[in-house]
């Protein structure tokens, strides 16, 4: 008996499905932001509806059990080996990124960011007062790779660099070269690098998530956000933490992050985390098969479109699909995909590089998604 179970999106506030039916009415397929059309796994919904059912809802804190099953994960998943110290538990990347680069690196600080790039990220980097400085990607054949050449001129005059992995928009997980030579880079220029991790759980057959912080020398400054709202579709909760391993460095951000008023835990964080952690390793492996599966039928999709190809995922549950070739602007692209009733992210959204690309959601049921690859098809007949 399948562990899925796929999710009402009607009247229950989703981004996703209700901007969509605004763009192009109710017959509408949203594959666009990246959450799930599946139930939270039934463990998860257990322990917060339980949670909820007790009828105080008062500021909380976190037990042993919350940073020991943080513990457990990474370790049985990744052979990531952390301690209790290095957690930092907070809500949201996209808020806590400000409070982390104000108090480390300081108002009008440079930061480096690979692009395409996750549209928030760059915003809550401006958001803190610091300039972001683009890095582009080299796209070699279907393969996104660093350039890190145009890496080491960017660094001498910056002071942080954010990066993703697994990447979003393009599915590349970064390998342990990559990221020791980025650590290497970093030291040697005395610059904060911020790894956005969130997406590490969600592997394609055969990948191997690398920690950034198993990258590193003791010293280099560093530190990764990951959370469990992405892997269990659970991003609407809102928790997740930040990995610190240099004493000095954790001070600073527990204090710009305390400083921000983002100290108290969400509500549903320890119920959500525990039982996730602890109980769902099944579901995620049910839904990476999933996930899998459907990379398949639109890669397959794909090759029948004249100029459209995959970006062969290695990482997350999206799909980056190149459209350059087909002879379309972005505007003529999305046109097209809506006049079908199909609602995926334009590239041009993730800024440089972006242009020509549209990001699809795969985790989603499998009829739904083969109806969606019956109007992708349609749109460019």
């Amino acid at each position: 008996m399948s562990l899925l179970t796929a999710a009402r999106y009607q009247n229950v506030h989703s981004i996703r499905w209700d901007e969509a039916i605004n763009q192009c009415g109710d017959d509408v397929i949203a594959l666009s932001v990246a959450d799930m059309d599946f139930e939270a796994p039934k463990p998860i919904v257990d322990a917060v509806t339980q949670r909820a059912s007790i009828g105080n809802y008062c500021y909380t804190y976190l037990d042993d059990d919350y940073y020991s099953s943080v513990i457990d994960w990474t370790k049985s998943r990744h052979n990531w080996e952390i301690t209790p110290e290095e957690i930092v538990a907070v809500g949201r990347m996209v808020e806590s990124t400000p409070a982390v680069l104000r108090e480390t690196v300081g108002v009008g600080a440079c930061v480096v960011v690979p692009y395409p790039a996750y549209s928030p990220t760059p915003a809550a980097i401006r958001a803190a007062g610091c300039h972001v400085i683009p890095w582009n990607l080299k796209l070699n054949g279907t393969r996104y790779e660093y350039d890190f050449e145009s890496l080491e001129f960017l660094l001498e005059d910056a002071d942080a660099l954010v990066i993703t992995n697994p990447h979003n928009p393009t599915g590349r997980v970064w390998s342990e070269d990559e990221l020791r030579r980025i650590a290497r880079i970093a030291r040697e220029r005395n610059v904060l690098v911020i790894s956005d991790e969130f997406h590490m759980d969600l592997l394609h057959p055969g990948q191997r998530f690398h920690p950034y912080l198993s990258c590193i020398e003791p010293g280099d400054q560093a530190m990764s956000f990951i959370a469990p709202g992405k892997t269990f579709n659970i991003a609407g909760l809102e928790t997740a933490n930040i990995i610190v391993s240099d004493p000095d460095l954790r001070e600073k951000v527990r204090k710009g992050i305390d400083d921000a008023g983002c100290h108290n835990p969400r509500f549903f964080a320890q119920a959500a985390t525990v039982a996730g952690y602890r109980h769902c390793a099944d579901w995620l492996d049910e839904l990476l098969a999933l996930v899998d599966h459907h990379t398949h039928l639109l890669d397959q999709a794909l090759s029948d479109i004249d100029g459209a190809a995959l970006i062969p995922p290695e990482g997350t549950y999206l799909a980056w699909i190149d459209l350059r070739n087909t002879g379309l602007n972005d505007e003529q692209l999305e046109s097209r995909l809506h006049q079908q009733g199909l609602v995926l992210t334009p590239g041009v959204e993730f800024g440089n590089g972006g242009s020509g690309f549209m990001r699809m959601n795969l985790a989603v049921p499998t009829p739904l998604f083969e109806k969606a690859l019956t109007r992708l098809a349609q749109a460019f007949a």
